[in-house]
């Protein structure tokens, strides 16, 4: 399992550094507006693939060793198209009807209905792969995705000259293409043709498993990215463009609580030993607090004049966005290893209630913070709904599993089990190449 988690965190770590590349480019060659428009575009179809998710999400990962590929594909794909399509006219609808609650950017309905028609496709390929604990193909396919990104906007910047936010969209749309082709190829084998019976007890199972994951994920997108419309409508479309690529550094940090959550949820989902389960997500939740405390600290120690250098002077207040995020961003490291535990228990319900919770501090404080501090206030905003939320998790998991306060606190043992994982995976690759 460490073995995947390294994996995990190396692609993840390229991934990263390829998407940081690519906001870089968008800073340089597009305005704060642009970025902002870019970035609610994505917001769009985040929210368009929350109600997909309820049948085509997490619960196809819980599902697939118990159940099969076969049997899932195509009820994933039928409500993949069908809400998508249903999904997208209504938010369209809404903002023009009520401009306040505008979620698709105007003068964009068609290019975020097809990036959000292919994007939940390969979201349901990919849920199957992680059910079927395909995490190294999980990742390589990650991997090619960001790097077909990265090459087609290199291209329509420098290539076509095309320095408009279409640019980013025709880079996105065939990336996701690309990665939604090559994991029907590496799923294909796995289809193993079973009876088609009791098609509605398996429906009934994904929705109720599904509701409770999605409600949880339906806030949580909220909590992460509602203070982007409240910015835009109080601030303005460039300062939604400057706390995009804050919150895009900050974010980056997770991507060792991500990948650590990533196997932890495909590796507990398959595994039937209670015990283990516990002890697996404390030792996980510890290591990932320490990692992205220790990665907040060293961002934060970074000058200003570097953030201007690298995204010019339009940006210069990203750090400023990243130090009001700082308490957050380590708190939720840690709600990612909870949600995966609770969720492989089949009580997903805790991490609705959680998400819940910090949904009320986001809207709550979002509508006092931002219109008095702007994008500062969004910071704080976030760093209280993410600390309050993991704090819920923190107190039902302690009391499930009879932990106290000191069972948090990081072993030697555990320190020692981590960098012994570590030592053989670089004994293995050693190995190999010998």
């Amino acid at each position: 399992m460490f073995k995947k988690i390294i994996g995990t965190v190396g692609t993840r770590a390229l991934t990263a550094i390829l998407a940081l590349s690519t906001w870089i480019l968008n800073a340089n060659y597009l305005d704060a507006e642009k970025v902002g428009t870019i970035s609610l575009m994505i917001f769009s179809v985040a929210i368009i693939q929350l109600f997909t998710n309820f049948v085509a999400g997490a619960a196809l990962i819980y599902l697939t060793p118990r159940t099969g590929i076969y049997k899932l594909f195509i009820p994933a794909y039928v409500w993949s198209l069908v809400i998508t399509v249903i999904t997208a006219f209504v938010l369209e609808f809404l903002g023009r009807v009520f401009p306040i609650l505008e979620i698709i950017p105007e003068g964009y309905f068609f290019p975020v209905l097809s990036l959000a028609l292919v994007m939940s496709f390969a979201s349901a390929n990919y849920m199957l792969l992680l059910g079927l604990e395909k995490v190294n193909s999980y990742n390589l396919i990650s991997l090619i995705q960001i790097v077909m990104l990265f090459s087609v906007l290199l291209f329509m910047l420098f290539g076509l000259q095309l320095f408009d936010v279409m640019a980013y969209y025709w880079a996105i749309f065939i990336s996701y293409c690309l990665s939604l082709t090559i994991s029907l190829v590496v799923l294909y084998p796995s289809f193993k043709k079973v009876p088609l019976t009791n098609m509605r007890v398996l429906l009934v199972e994904i929705l109720r498993f599904g509701t409770y994951v999605q409600f949880a994920n339906l806030f949580q997108t909220m909590n992460y990215r509602l203070s982007l419309r409240f910015v835009d409508f109080y601030i303005g479309r460039g300062a939604v463009g400057v706390l995009t690529i804050g919150m895009q550094l900050a974010e980056g940090l997770w991507l060792i609580s991500r990948s650590i959550a990533t196997v932890q949820y495909s590796r507990l989902s398959n595994e039937m030993n209670y015990d283990y389960s516990v002890r697996l997500t404390l030792t996980l939740a510890k290591i990932s607090w320490l990692v992205t405390g220790v990665g907040m600290l060293l961002v934060l120690a970074i000058p200003k004049f570097v953030f201007v250098a690298i995204f010019t002077a339009k940006f210069g207040d990203v750090k400023m966005v990243i130090t009001s995020l700082a308490i957050g961003i380590v708190s939720l490291s840690v709600s990612m290893i909870f949600s995966g535990f609770f969720s492989s228990i089949n009580k997903p319900y805790h991490n609705t209630i959680s998400s819940a919770i910090g949904l009320v501090f986001t809207i709550g404080m979002g509508l006092v913070l931002i219109p008095s501090y702007g994008i500062v206030g969004a910071g704080i905003s976030a760093s209280v709904s993410y600390t309050f939320l993991t704090l819920y998790q923190f107190i039902v998991f302690s009391r499930m599993t009879n932990r106290r306060l000191r069972d948090f606190m990081l072993t030697r043992g555990e320190i020692s089990l981590l960098i012994s994982e570590i030592r053989k995976i670089g004994h293995l690759q050693q190995d190999q190449k010998s």
